[in-house]
């Protein structure tokens, strides 16, 4: 199971925090409420990317979304000490006896490995397929952060539209003097609307599921490795050295820091 990713709900929180206290230092949070322009901006920017994506994949946007709330289960800490000790045992009892470990793996990708090298399965072949399914992974997650990144662009863009049939509105009752500065307020707030909406939320969350594909890529690249290497039958200090490579210096030294070695030779400058 995920564990919840707390950075995105504060950021979240603390962003509409700020945004009210500008809002209330000097005026009545009523005077940016416009059910219409919320319509208009919210609604609207919906519709347009209705017609922009097939149903099948609005449907997955409210998982995609809900994925920029939550961490990686696996950290590549965690991966490099699972292989090492995989590898471990793999050299004493043999690769039949990694099916135990691999049913208590949560991880669907790395079980899957793991079970083509008890099978016996060529390591090219392997490679391939896991290697397709890093790139099916990165597909599926472009597909949502597109449609993201659509509707971050729609939203402002409907603010625009809302505020020019405010201001249309507005000089059609241009005999009425007292109703223009309000007029002029009402359709400014679609604009307001549709800035919050795309910078606020809809960017940055498209932004962190783009960080979190690399991350994850990243990982499954480095199970890879770890698999293709239990299954060469490498020495078990190898396989943890190949996967170190995967981390920064200053990660490398953290990991040696936590399990009690000492890595040589490595400089936080890179």
């Amino acid at each position: 199971m995920k564990k919840q990713d707390f950075a995105t709900i504060i950021g979240i929180i603390a962003g509409i925090a700020v945004i009210m206290w500008g809002i209330l230092k000097n005026t009545p949070l009523s005077v940016f409420y416009d059910t219409a322009s919320f319509i208009i901006t919210v609604l609207g920017s919906m519709m347009a990317l209705l017609v922009n994506f097939p149903l099948s994949e609005i449907k997955r946007l409210i998982p995609v979304m809900a994925q920029s709330f939550k961490e990686l289960k696996m950290s590549n800490f965690e991966t490099i000490q699972l292989f090492t000790s995989l590898s471990k045992k793999a050299r004493r009892e043999g690769l039949l006896s990694l099916e135990d470990e691999v049913n208590n793996i949560g991880d669907d990708y790395l079980k899957k490995g793991l079970q083509m090298v008890i099978d016996g399965i060529e390591p090219e072949t392997i490679r391939e397929i896991m290697e397709l399914e890093i790139g099916e992974m990165e597909r599926r997650h472009k597909a949502g952060q597109d449609m993201l990144k659509s509707w971050a662009a729609y939203a402002p863009a409907f603010g625009m539209i809302g505020t020019l049939i405010g201001l249309i509105q507005m000089l059609v009752n241009l005999t009425d003097s007292s109703s223009i500065a309000s007029g002029m307020a009402v359709a400014l707030i679609t604009t307001f609307y549709g800035s919050v909406i795309a910078n606020l939320i809809f960017t940055p969350m498209a932004a962190k599921l783009a960080a979190r594909t690399d991350k994850e890529a990243g990982i499954r690249e480095m199970m890879l490795e770890g698999i293709l290497a239990i299954q060469s039958g490498v020495n078990p200090r190898i396989v943890e050295e190949k996967l170190l490579c995967y981390l920064s210096p200053k990660d490398r030294i953290k990991y040696a820091a936590q399990n009690g070695e000492a890595l040589e030779g490595v400089q936080q400058n890179g």
